[in-house]
């Protein structure tokens, strides 16, 4: 059975002269160390363990990023290394008895007894299938293999193993009845679980345990899984949308028919083999970035006005300044505060600036405008660009800059 590590709280306590909010919890699977990515449920609200003080069997943490408010007894703060949704909806292994006639009090998922305080309601359960249905009223922190129960009339819990969290499609449905007439266990071995979303989907993200395991059938991205067919689509797909003339961020990446996190992960094995680059929050293709002709046309432009650049204030229409922009973003052109200047100027702007002078020479506003032929413009381009270079540390006072 997979374990989570993490915090089950047990006491939130007032708020007093600490800025931080501090609580009383019990550990599962050995806590979650300071700093680490974390997130409580329910809620799915990513928060900071800035301390964790033990005594005996409790665990006082102070944290920060949830509202005092939003803290239940009960709740959870878990590792965000594990794939957890909140559904109101899953898909759960039958366990040879009949589906429950009545909503029932749902445990489990991230602890064996979470929900135990009920915040969030009773589930409603139906059968779907070769497969059992259960819905709640508010969504429930679910990943697959997860184990919920239910009371027995016996006094044994119920216990399902969580297939699917949320509602698949009809044909991924079709898909899992067919996989299950092969294989009847009611609790099988985790990896069968996440094997079986893996092979209707085509990815599925795993927890940490199941990393070191040999998945032959798919490639191992990040914390993601996907079949060689899927992953080679998607590098087309992420190819195709960085290949427009600007490159793309996390937004319009975010566009297209995967998880976002499946498609950063991939973003990131891409720049690793130098099939993509990086600059700044945007990805390009590698090689030479793509242009149209329109962008071409400006790039000349800015090439031909050498060291006089020109003003930003000069150009006045949205395509205009579009196309400047994805020029900046793509390397092809510097500055974008006073002036645009093509890399080549500002390099030979750079080296007549600092010509002749050693580390810890200062540099004031007016001889760097004397150095540099008397534009006032040109000077601050070339200062802002350099102080973003770290070029530069400041006086005392601020005025002057100190050549680093």
């Amino acid at each position: 059975m997979l374990v989570i590590p993490g915090y089950r709280i047990l006491k939130v306590e007032p708020a007093g002269r600490e800025k931080f909010t501090e609580i009383l919890c019990e550990a599962s699977a050995g806590g979650v160390r300071e700093h680490s990515d974390v997130v409580y449920f329910p809620g799915c609200r990513s928060l900071k363990i800035k301390s964790v003080v033990e005594s005996g069997d409790v665990f006082r943490l102070r944290i920060k990023g949830v509202p005092r408010s939003s803290l239940l007894r009960g709740g959870m703060i878990v590792s965000a290394e594990w794939p957890i949704t909140e559904v109101r909806d899953a898909l759960l292994l039958p366990d040879g008895k009949p589906v429950p006639s009545e909503t029932e009090t749902v445990r489990g998922g991230l602890l064996p007894d979470f929900n135990r305080e009920r915040f969030i309601g009773r589930g409603r359960f139906h059968q779907e299938g070769s497969f059992f249905s259960v819905r709640f009223p508010h969504p429930f922190p679910l990943f697959p293999a997860g184990i919920l129960s239910i009371p027995g009339p016996d006094g044994i819990p119920r216990k399902f193993t969580v297939l699917y969290p949320g509602k698949p499609s009809k044909d991924e449905l079709r898909k899992l009845n067919a996989m299950a007439r092969r294989r009847p266990d009611p609790h099988p071995e985790e990896s069968e679980v996440f094997g079986r979303i893996l092979h209707i989907r085509g990815f599925v993200e795993i927890p940490p345990p199941l990393y070191a395991r040999d998945w032959k059938s798919a490639d191992r991205i990040g914390s993601w899984l996907i079949l060689e067919d899927r992953r080679k689509i998607l590098e087309r797909k992420i190819l195709k949308i960085v290949s427009r003339p600007g490159g793309a961020d996390k937004e319009l990446l975010r566009k297209s028919d995967y998880p976002e996190g499946l498609i950063l992960a991939m973003v990131g094995k891409m720049v690793d083999k130098g099939v993509l680059r990086i600059r700044g929050e945007w990805f390009f293709p590698s090689g030479e970035p793509g242009l149209s002709p329109y962008h071409r046309g400006w790039l000349k432009k800015i090439l031909d006005s050498g060291e006089e650049g020109v003003r930003v204030r000069s150009v006045t229409g949205d395509s205009d300044r579009s196309a400047l922009e994805v020029l900046h973003r793509s390397g092809l052109i510097r500055g974008g505060e006073e002036l645009w200047l093509s890399e080549e100027a500002y390099r030979a702007l750079r080296s007549r600036l600092i010509g002749g002078r050693k580390k810890g020479d200062v540099i004031s506003m007016a001889s760097a405008r004397e150095t540099l032929g008397g534009s006032r413009a040109r000077t601050l381009e070339v200062l802002s660009l350099m102080d973003s270079e770290g070029s530069f540390s400041r006086s005392d006072d601020g005025g002057d800059r100190i050549l680093l």
